[in-house]
């Protein structure tokens, strides 16, 4: 449904129809194609359809997405969702604006609990692949879900979400201890997790820091964003494989970084760009376990890979850093996958095994 809050002119209702038609026509070849005369590598019909879809409705302007296809708002997303799959949901308002949303099982003290951040770029809700993966990890860990509603961009910039998610686990942390709290996210939320995890061991100024009586049981990325330097090979040898492109990157990137700020100022920050943080960074890193995942088709690989190395590398002897490549893989695609009803792929199977894993 088209956003009441966003009249589109003429120009941009003919160039966003003419996207959607000219997307419609190659999701229409590309399943043709992949049905009849499928290349050796081919992902199969749906995941090549949807990997075309969404990169194409990216080219879209953010005024011609809102104003043409709606504007989501997480609560609302997660509201629907729940009353959908008669699922319980407590919403605790946090400071800064942002909402805790238990979702299903809820919390006891003492319980086990997994705190999820979605993607989107900072720019887009949640969507509800989001809510069926996360409750899928929530039942293998056998914990209690928490859903950070954090301020999206535009409307606020970084570091207001990192605000917004220090706060979620402070608030978590009043109900059971580090030891039984587990963070997750996807691509945007998978960067957040990074920067929570980079203010628990060097606290700044702005934020009042968090005190962990012990280790976290575990932190899981999902195809984080990690890097503002777009140099890295992969986002040229992925780039006609992965939806996500850097273009779109670009936009989302220029409207949640604090204003004025360039890349290159912007990797200077470890929070911001966790990748170039100084070495020897993540030495001490407050977690049991830690997983990263990768679609080997991402625009984002380079990134993560060498992210995987940096972890294994500095952190202590008693935290264990896995990291998984999915075959076949685009970004997120465990998310995507479940959304539209598709098997589990690499990823998927490697995080709700880990899930289940507590040693």
């Amino acid at each position: 449904m088209a956003s009441e809050g966003i009249k589109l002119s003429l120009s941009e209702k003919v160039g966003g129809f003419w996207i959607l038609w000219v997307t419609a026509f190659w999701a229409a070849y590309t399943a043709l194609r992949h049905l009849v005369l499928p290349p050796s590598d081919s992902p199969g019909v749906a995941r090549s359809v949807y990997a075309l879809v969404l990169r194409n409705v990216m080219i879209l302007s953010p005024r011609q997405r809102k104003g043409m296809l709606g504007e989501d708002k997480t609560g609302e997303v997660i509201k629907t969702y729940c009353t959908q799959h008669s699922l319980k949901h407590v919403v605790y308002p946090l400071p800064k604006g942002a909402k805790l949303h238990w979702v299903g099982t809820q919390p006891s003290n003492g319980c086990k609990a997994i705190l999820y951040f979605h993607g989107g770029g900072y720019n887009i809700a949640i969507n509800p692949g989001h809510l069926s993966f996360s409750l899928k990890c929530a039942a293998n860990a056998k914990a209690s879900l928490a859903l950070l509603e954090y301020t999206l961009a535009p409307a606020e910039h970084y570091p207001t979400q990192l605000h917004q998610a220090i706060e979620a686990l402070r608030k978590v942390l009043t109900i059971t201890p580090p030891s039984r709290i587990t963070i997750g996210g996807d691509s945007a939320g998978g960067h957040l997790s990074v920067g929570l995890l980079s203010h628990l061991m060097h606290p700044t100024t702005d934020i009042e820091p968090i005190t962990l009586s012990e280790k976290l049981a575990g932190i899981c990325l999902i195809c984080p964003f990690l890097s503002f330097d777009f140099e890295k090979r992969s986002y040229v040898y992925n780039a006609k494989r992965d939806y996500l492109q850097l273009a779109h990157i670009e936009e989302f990137n220029g409207n949640f970084k604090p204003e004025g700020l360039s890349d290159v100022d912007a990797i200077k920050d470890p929070a911001l760009s966790p990748l170039d943080a100084p070495k020897g960074w993540w030495k001490r890193a407050p977690v049991e376990r830690i997983l990263l995942t990768a679609g080997v088709w991402e625009v984002f690989l380079d990134d993560i890979v060498a992210f995987s190395g940096r972890l294994k590398e500095e952190a202590e002897p008693g935290t264990k850093v896995d990291f998984v490549i999915g075959a076949k893989e685009v970004h997120a695609a465990c998310i995507v996958d479940i959304a539209i009803g598709l098997e589990e792929g690499d990823s998927a199977k490697a995080i709700l095994a880990w899930m289940s894993n507590d040693n």
